[in-house]
């Protein structure tokens, strides 16, 4: 039986929310006021059909913890405010034998993100819970603070662990930049080449705009040669320079002749 794992909270209960996409998903649900009763639970996740001829509320107690789970005595009070009521772990943490015929488990496999129900909750009548479902419709914007987390101490703990991945995603993307630049910076030389020894200046422009756009420069706009002289750098030569500015002044033209033909267009509706 597993005692311990790495696996976080947020990540079952995100989950959770993947499975109940048609459905209204919360975390950290209360079953009424906060203040005036000493017998408040609160869901982990709580998920409600959307159904006025079968109704069905679902809660969830998360556990990754086996001592937290041996030690919770609180969770029979959980079935009297939903229909059906299931604990979510991650795999072998609680055997299905360890809980009522009534009580669904459900594994989280953390390789794969998976969901795999091990016994299927049955489904109870209850009487509908007017306090949880009023604190759901007072509190709503409140459950969103921290999507999937309970506090903002367990939305810190979880962005550190995942900062050694989104660096290692960063240094990736980074080289794969330099790589992209790198290209472009020996497309360009090619093209000086090919510049300086004559060639079709339309077959080369497309080339040119078609290494810039794969740089992530928008050559949608006028002055794109000039990004492309900013981030090449001083290794451009001079053909290549005079190249791009009559690029730019055929582009100043054609949006002259755009303007005064819609000038003309506008006078003859006139």
């Amino acid at each position: 039986m597993t005692k311990k794992t790495n696996v976080k909270a947020d990540e079952i209960k995100r989950a959770l929310a993947k499975r109940h996409t048609d459905d209204v998903f919360l975390t950290e649900v209360k079953t009424g006021a906060t203040w005036g009763s000493n017998e408040l639970l609160k869901f982990d996740a709580f998920a409600i059909k959307k159904s006025w001829a079968k109704p069905r509320l679902t809660g969830y107690e998360v556990k990754v913890s086996r001592s937290d789970f041996l030690k919770d005595e609180k969770w029979p009070g959980y079935l009297q405010h939903c229909h059906c009521f299931s604990f979510v772990c991650p795999k072998g943490l609680i055997a299905p034998e360890e809980l009522t015929t009534e009580v669904g488990l459900i594994w989280y496999y953390p390789d794969s993100g998976a969901l795999v129900t091990k016994r299927p909750a049955k489904y109870r009548l209850i009487e509908m819970p007017a306090d949880l479902l009023y604190y759901i419709l007072l509190s709503r914007t409140d459950s969103d603070r921290h999507p999937f987390f309970s506090d903002r101490r367990e939305m810190i703990e979880s962005y550190l662990s995942q900062k050694e991945a989104r660096l290692r995603i960063g240094q990736e993307f980074k080289g794969r930049l330099f790589d992209e630049i790198s290209a472009l910076r020996k497309k360009v030389k090619e093209l000086e080449d090919e510049l300086r020894y004559g060639g079709n200046k339309g077959e080369q422009l497309a080339l040119i705009k078609e290494a810039a756009e794969k740089a992530g420069i928008n050559v949608r706009y006028s002055w794109w040669p000039r990004d492309v002289v900013e981030m090449i750098g001083q290794g451009i030569h001079p053909d290549m320079k005079r190249a791009i500015e009559r690029i730019k002044r055929d582009v100043d033209e054609v949006t002259k002749l755009v303007k005064a033909s819609g000038s003309e267009l506008l006078l003859k509706k006139q």
